[in-house]
């Protein structure tokens, strides 16, 4: 009899990891089948069509695709030392915790790192191995302080305060920490108010006697001296579907459809109101794609997020006239798809403007000092005629060199934002010296 229990209770721990590897191996299946329907859907936007709307011949959408070599720099894993069983546990876990979008651009399109459902999709997790640093990044509603793991030691805390009536919920997130006995070493990715006014959090560092060592914000704050406070890029806009482009599937040599395009929320009696003036005389109307609407919507369908996708892909050049603020999402959605920024060059009301951090002045501080392949505007009236009567004399050889200079542009910028966001989590968390 005692040997039939063992063999019932052999047979149902066998059964029992059958099925979990099975149920692991349909979720493995699911989540690359995904992710190839969501590459062939955004390739699909790129596709060369002929005058008739009919996709081009199979051949000639294949001589188009290119490939840049992979952006090889010190912080990825050495994968042969990986594939040789060479598992080593890493020196620091860090746990990202994502109440804000901003934290999804981070994973996905900077740590260019996976994410899988987790609790039935209550909440999303994935981990990214740098070095001796393994980051567990968790999002979604059931990421709450009783929720977290309680034995975190080391935190970066995603927080969204766009607007003032935010700042309760990250005080509350702040505020909870304490019940984190084993936490050590917090730091903050912000997106901040629109205006730069981030007075709140001040109490908050550790300067002033609170648990936050350093904060990573959006926009241009004064406050940013690249030892407390670190500039951090608006990214695109993640909480709006919008994808992870590969370049390699972005077209570069043949001639797009459209020469600019504006496609955004008309603000009464703003510069937004003056393009679209503009761009509605006579003799300009019909050289952009413009689509416009007059109330700003926090989501899309399916059908206005692929439209939008379509029409960044095939256009030289995408308008960005100020908003609330001068940066927006629309500038990094634009260099996923080669289409150059034409940016206002205006800072808008508030306290943004210029600080100790940056030699550059402001609005656009981060890509001035990088470098950006965009085109700067001051005054739509007096100077998109005339950079749109350059741009028809350029040739589509010129055309198809620039794309891919803004694409490889793209890839070195993310890059380059990723080792800055993993050495300053080393210098500040460790004590460890920035990777060189």
């Amino acid at each position: 009899m005692r040997v039939n229990c063992r063999r019932v209770a052999f047979l149902i721990l066998v059964s029992y990891f059958v099925i979990s590897c099975y149920t692991g191996f349909l979720l493995i299946q699911r989540r690359r089948a995904l992710a190839t329907y969501e590459n062939q859907r955004i390739q699909a936007l790129t596709e060369v069509s002929d005058d008739t709307g009919n996709p081009g011949r199979q051949g000639e959408q294949l001589q188009y695709r290119h490939q840049y070599p992979r952006i090889l720099w010190n912080l990825e894993d050495d994968q042969g030392l990986v594939a040789m069983g060479n598992h080593t546990k890493p020196e620091f876990v860090v746990e990202i915790w994502g109440k804000a979008a901003i934290s999804l651009y981070l994973w996905q399109h900077i740590f260019d790192a996976d994410l899988g459902p987790r609790m039935g999709g209550v909440w999303s997790y994935g981990t990214k191995r740098f070095q001796n640093i393994e980051f567990r990044y968790r999002t979604g509603p059931g990421v709450t302080p009783s929720k977290v793991p309680k034995d975190t030691q080391n935190l970066v805390l995603s927080l969204n305060v766009r607007d003032f009536t935010k700042i309760d919920t990250a005080k509350a997130w702040l505020d909870a920490l304490a019940g984190f006995p084993q936490l050590k070493n917090v730091a903050v990715l912000l997106l901040g108010n629109e205006q730069c006014d981030n007075e709140w959090i001040k109490s908050y560092l550790a300067v002033n006697n609170g648990s936050v060592k350093f904060v990573f914000v959006v926009y241009d704050s004064p406050d940013v001296d690249n030892n407390i406070f670190y500039q951090w890029p608006l990214g695109v806009a993640t909480y709006r579907n919008f994808p992870k482009v590969k370049s390699a599937f972005i077209p570069t040599s043949i001639q797009r459809k459209h020469m600019c395009n504006y496609m955004g929320t008309i603000y009464v009696n703003s510069s937004r109101q003056a393009l679209l003036d503009l761009l509605s005389t006579p003799e300009m109307k019909d050289r952009c794609y413009v689509k416009v609407r007059h109330e700003w919507l926090p989501e899309e369908s399916e059908h206005s997020r692929d439209n939008y996708l379509k029409v960044l892909a095939h256009s030289d050049l995408t308008l960005n006239p100020v908003g609330m603020n001068p940066e927006c999402y629309r500038i990094y959605e634009a260099l996923s798809y080669g289409s150059i920024p034409v940016i206002e060059d205006v800072l808008t009301p508030g306290n943004c403007g210029n600080s100790s951090g940056f030699s550059v002045s402001a609005p656009h501080r981060l890509l001035k000092s990088e470098k950006a392949p965009v085109i700067f505007i001051k005054d739509w009236q007096k100077e998109l005629p005339t950079i749109l009567d350059k741009e028809a004399k350029m040739t589509l050889e010129q055309k198809s060199k620039r794309r891919k200079d803004v694409l490889l542009w793209y890839e070195n910028f993310k890059a380059k934002m990723r080792k800055r966001f993993v050495s300053v989590i080393q210098e500040k968390f460790f004590g460890v010296h920035p990777f060189v």
